[in-house]
């Protein structure tokens, strides 16, 4: 299973190990948030940034939170929603 390594990284924080991750990858993100759904790490202890660019009126960084269920509170434009896009597409539902 893809999400193993999110949460194996949320497993590693949880013992103490500060981690700081980049990724393009939904599979890390994912793994993070059920480690948090299953009390393995704590949502304060889950820190989530989105850089979707610099422009003339924002600096481009979002802090979506956690919820102590795993859920994302606020989902931003462009924040890993391309497989979403692709199966409403190709589903026909846009």
């Amino acid at each position: 299973m893809l999400f193993r390594s999110g949460y194996l990284l949320a497993t590693f924080a949880a013992a103490g190990v500060q981690v700081l991750v980049e990724t393009h990858s939904v599979h890390v993100l994912n793994g993070a948030r059920l480690a948090v759904a299953d009390r393995i790490i704590a949502a304060s202890d889950v820190g989530i940034l989105f850089f979707a660019g610099a422009s003339r009126s924002s600096h481009g960084v979002t802090a979506p939170g956690i919820d102590d269920n795993g859920r994302i509170n606020a989902w931003p434009d462009g924040f890993f929603d391309q497989i979403d896009n692709d199966v409403a597409r190709l589903s026909g539902w846009r």
